[in-house]
């Protein structure tokens, strides 16, 4: 079954491993992949484990969205990729 690409313009909330997934982490901030469209500005909640990335308490962060763009076309629709920053 082909998995739908997802709209998060008014969506929030992210798991790690379902909605997108951790590319790479540096201090307070992280690159993610997936196929959930977001947009630049853009707040929102990470749920899950997030290795590597500090200031996380427990299995949650806020972060805000710095870059987010289309990186591939698939069966499945578009996946995207971009940056994020961790808020206090």
């Amino acid at each position: 079954m082909a998995r739908q690409a997802m709209i998060a313009a008014g969506r929030n909330r992210l798991t790690l491993g379902q909605d997108v997934r951790l590319l790479d982490a540096a201090r307070d901030q992280f690159w993610l992949e997936g196929a959930v469209r977001l947009r630049p500005g853009q707040a929102i909640e990470l749920v899950g484990r997030w290795p590597g990335v500090t200031g996380i308490e427990g299995s949650a962060g806020h972060a805000r969205v710095v870059t987010w763009r289309v990186i591939r076309l698939t069966a499945a629709g578009p996946c995207y990729r971009g940056c994020c920053r961790l808020e206090p």
